[in-house]
């Protein structure tokens, strides 16, 4: 049985100009293709954010085993408080009295849960709504047909944040756009168009050539990947491509010299470094984003002093109308039903002094000499450049393949990692997961599974130097995640039959097709 807080969670997280981050021979799961209606409209292969959710819905419809379907094994509005396990069983509880009983969990709450909203001074003073990007697809009907809300106004500088920029001022609003000047800054936004046999962006991203050109601590090291890592001319060769990603990211925004761009506009130009994940990252679904945005938005790089009733104050104390304000704030991926104990003993991210002693001292020891190996291996790694460093007053995550605690082999923790493309992470999650249940994955030793680790949670650092503290952050590491993760179970039909294709082609839903045949002709008809 599954549980889920809410019925209808995702159909509120939509709103128009909603897009996909994924192409459509990306999306969905392998055992059935997801598929647009007639005269659905694509940008690159690039679709509406709806189709998706209506994927997921005809998913768990024609899914059924022993005569009851997926969505029949769901229960709806079950909003878990609290977990406990007494002799061998865990005890799941609701906050309505439910009480659900089960010898293995698996996890998958994911990251976009638990909203993170800004202190702002002066909120009660404020007269008008202030909505999370969590809610702006079920509010922002409403606040754009009010003819009361005349001045929207957006906090933040991520994908999320350029959304609801672009929608307000398609719903015909004045339009500002707020992004602190002690934060990540402005995103880098990618166009959506691919070359030659790939269909878009992430399609080039998500092939095994272009994970050669990126450090990875889920790869093998090969011939390649040492000349490319381990050489200065290959580092230096490397280091151009990357920059080059850079400059076509702002090429495309043309900030200097487009037309009729608003004074403010240049202060859109991203100082993120896409190969180190410095700061936010995202792609551009509309032809005329740019466009949209330079000539009817005001952009303010200032943190926020205060609200007033029906304005912001900036810390240059200029004041910025508002009627409503929008925060593309971020998420806290936090676990509220554990308790502090099963936090520290299952692994997941804690804080530092909740750690005894013994314990701190031996994760320092592992993670100065995965840090040491790290840096052997890839040396580019030592030397990132400026970047926005976060507060971190918490251990890095300490399961294995992010997944798995060492302290309890009846809980998985899944969706547990950021990567590119959720669906064929879910996917290889969710095959790793059924081999460790069904005991067809056995981890290492304690010793060396706490080694294997630390490197990773070291990689994850060095490697994402504003995000990575927390050892689970792998942006560009997808296709070195899954197959590992296929490795592991021993899996190899995803895998493409000539070298080349494998090399070249990007993965693709379809890829796992076969895997589940595999699984039962290598371990046994179980099922």
């Amino acid at each position: 049985m599954a549980v889920a807080p809410f019925s209808d969670s995702s159909l509120a997280r939509l709103y128009n100009g909603f897009w996909s981050q994924s192409g459509l021979r990306m999306a969905g799961f392998s055992d059935q293709a997801l598929q647009l209606p007639p005269g659905a409209v694509t940008y690159h292969d690039i679709f509406e954010a709806k189709y998706v959710t209506e994927y997921l819905e005809q998913y768990v419809d024609s899914h059924i085993y022993q005569s009851t379907s997926l969505r029949a094994r769901i229960s709806f509005g079950f909003s878990v408080i609290g977990m406990q396990k007494h002799d061998g069983v865990w005890h799941v509880e609701s906050r309505g009295g439910q009480s659900i009983r089960a010898r293995k969990i698996v996890v998958a709450t994911g990251h976009t849960s638990r909203p993170m909203m800004p202190t702002l001074p002066g909120k009660g003073e404020f007269s008008g709504p202030i909505i999370h990007q969590r809610d702006f697809g079920k509010a922002s009907n409403e606040i754009f047909d009010s003819t009361s809300i005349s001045n929207v106004t957006v906090l933040g500088g991520g994908k999320s944040a350029a959304d609801m920029v672009y929608n307000a001022v398609k719903a015909g609003k004045k339009v500002a756009w707020i992004i602190r000047q002690d934060g990540e800054g402005p995103a880098a936004f990618s166009a959506a168009a691919g070359k030659g046999p790939y269909k878009n962006g992430p399609e080039i991203a998500a092939t095994r050539m272009m994970s050669t050109l990126s450090p990875s601590c889920f790869s093998e090291p090969s011939w390649l990947s040492s000349l490319v890592h381990g050489t200065a001319r290959g580092r230096r060769i490397l280091a151009q491509i990357w920059l080059g990603a850079d400059e076509a990211c702002r090429k495309t925004a043309d900030f200097e010299k487009r037309k009729d761009a608003r004074s403010g506009f240049a202060g859109l130009q991203s100082s993120t470094a896409i190969f180190w994940c410095t700061g936010p990252i995202g792609m551009i679904q509309h032809e005329d984003f740019w466009d949209t945005i330079a000539k009817n938005v005001s952009v303010f790089r200032h943190n926020i002093l205060h609200l007033r009733e029906r304005c912001i104050v900036l810390d240059d104390e200029s004041e910025v109308p508002a009627d409503a304000l929008f925060c593309g704030t971020g998420w806290n991926p936090e676990y509220p039903f554990l308790s502090k104990g099963q936090t520290v003993d299952l692994g997941l991210p804690h804080a530092n002094e909740d750690d005894p002693p013994d314990v701190a001292r031996k994760w320092e020891s592992l993670l100065k000499a995965a840090d040491d190996e790290v840096i052997a291996r890839f040396p580019q790694l030592a030397d990132p450049p400026p970047f926005y460093k976060r507060r971190q007053n918490s251990t890095a995550t300490r399961l294995y393949n992010c997944v798995a605690p060492l302290s309890d082999d009846s809980i998985l923790f899944l969706g547990n990692v950021y990567l590119s493309n959720a669906f064929r992470t879910a996917e290889a999650q969710a095959i790793w997961a059924t081999a460790y249940f069904d005991g067809n994955v056995v981890l290492p030793t304690r010793e060396k599974s706490e080694r294997d680790i630390a490197y990773m949670a070291a990689f994850s650092k060095r490697r994402y130097p504003s995000h990575g503290a927390t050892g689970n952050y792998f942006h560009m590491d997808l296709v070195g995640y899954s197959d590992r993760l296929l490795q592991d179970v021993g899996l190899v039909s995803h895998r493409r039959q000539w070298w080349w294709q494998d090399f070249f082609y990007p993965c693709l839903a379809s890829d796992f097709s076969h895997i589940k045949d595999e699984y039962l002709a290598k371990f046994g008809q179980h099922y």
